[in-house]
């Protein structure tokens, strides 16, 4: 089991970007009931969630103007203008609540909703929803082209033929804003989702897409051609790999988890694909910058097992790289022969074969604590 001090807040990178200012959007929608005036039609609900930096100089959100595109294959059917419904509410990182942090960090977002229904015929290849935008923050770590990046946030209504003649709503993600995350530590960060119409749900990452005018500085009208144009990603990473080969997401449940890359800003787009019957039918997306900052928390991190073949005697190593813990506490796990030497690297000597567990408990400034165990297993002579 392991046990980490891991800042895991829900935040955007607070980096001045000008008129560069959208951090992150998803474009959802619900499915409210059958045209009450003709069964032919289905009334929804879209919804567009924007994140904008706090120190941006560019539009506000209150001005913010969101049209979103519906193509039925590739071509525009309607365009329809979604209309601000919350007021825009600001989320400040609040580093006095973690006293495990090291390092200047901080963040603040703005986030708004804006949504509007809609009547659609019940189509039986179904729907595009595509909402085009100016402009991404600028300095994106992992694109080739880092500034006056554009966005397109994409989901789409599945049509009657897929459906079986059944109706459908977006998956709900169980995470809201973007994460940040210590650079070059491990963290996991839930990204499931649960689905209004218990669908089952499978995860990956994918390309994220930009607008056809890029970072123009305006916002575009929906094209008469449907645009999914993928953003231009920057080696080692792609669409698939965001965050670089140390990062995954477990398709089954959406945690993403692994070692985070240098520090800065990293567009990650998430997508969920809908099975229902055992064939999958529809895919939802979420768009959102992950800043990653040049922080350090107290750790304790040991491996799941060691297994001592060769002798009694087991290496032991904090494999965590913080720089903030000033004391160790070890307990090997045999009555016999506890020790507490003040190292992140010992060796112990066994007097016995067995199966043990031993532990680490390290402590940083201002009482951090950080705790891991380890099963080992010694049988010298067996291999």
């Amino acid at each position: 089991m392991k046990i980490y001090w891991l800042l895991l807040l829900m935040v955007l990178s607070s980096t001045c970007s000008f008129a560069r200012h959208i951090a992150g959007g998803e474009l959802y929608y619900t499915y409210t009931g059958p045209d009450p005036s003709n069964a032919a039609n289905s009334v929804y609900t879209i919804t567009l969630r924007l994140f904008r930096e706090c120190n941006s100089s560019g539009p506000t959100l209150e001005s913010e103007q969101a049209t979103v595109g519906i193509y039925e294959g590739d071509l525009l059917l309607r365009s329809l203008p979604l209309p601000r419904i919350t007021d825009v509410t600001t989320i400040s990182l609040n580093t006095a609540a973690f006293p495990c942090l090291v390092g200047n960090v901080g963040a603040c977002y703005q986030v708004a909703l804006y949504s509007a229904s809609i009547v659609l015929p019940n189509s039986p290849i179904g729907y595009t929803l595509s909402r085009l935008g100016c402009c991404r923050v600028d300095f994106i770590s992992n694109l080739s082209v880092p500034v006056s990046v554009g966005s397109n946030y994409v989901t789409k209504i599945p049509g009657r033929i897929a459906l079986s003649g059944g109706t459908n709503s977006s998956p709900q993600f169980n995470v809201k804003d973007t994460a940040l995350i210590c650079s070059q530590k491990k963290f996991t960060l839930d990204f499931g989702a649960i689905d209004p119409d218990s669908d089952s749900l499978t995860y990956s990452f994918c390309d994220a897409f930009t607008s056809p005018g890029g970072g123009g500085g305006t916002n575009t009208q929906p094209p008469n051609m449907l645009s999914q144009m993928p953003l231009p990603y920057r080696a080692p990473y792609s669409g698939t790999e965001p965050l670089g080969s140390s990062v995954s997401i477990d398709p089954a449940t959406g945690v993403i988890s692994g070692i985070a890359p240098p520090p800065g800003n990293y567009v990650v787009n998430v997508c969920i694909t809908e099975w229902r019957n055992g064939r999958p039918f529809a895919e939802h997306r979420k768009d959102f910058i992950m800043a990653v900052q040049g922080c350090d928390f107290i750790e304790a991190n040991l491996p799941d097992k060691i297994i001592q073949c060769d002798n009694f005697t087991v290496f032991f190593e904090n494999e965590s790289n913080s720089s903030a813990i000033t004391n160790y506490v070890w307990n090997f796990g045999d009555s016999l022969n506890n020790t507490h030497p003040q190292s992140g690297s010992v060796q112990h000597t066994y007097k016995d074969t067995g199966v043990y567990k031993a532990f680490l408990t390290v402590t940083g400034p201002k009482g951090c604590i950080g705790s891991d165990t380890v099963e080992v297993r010694v049988f010298p002579g067996f291999k």
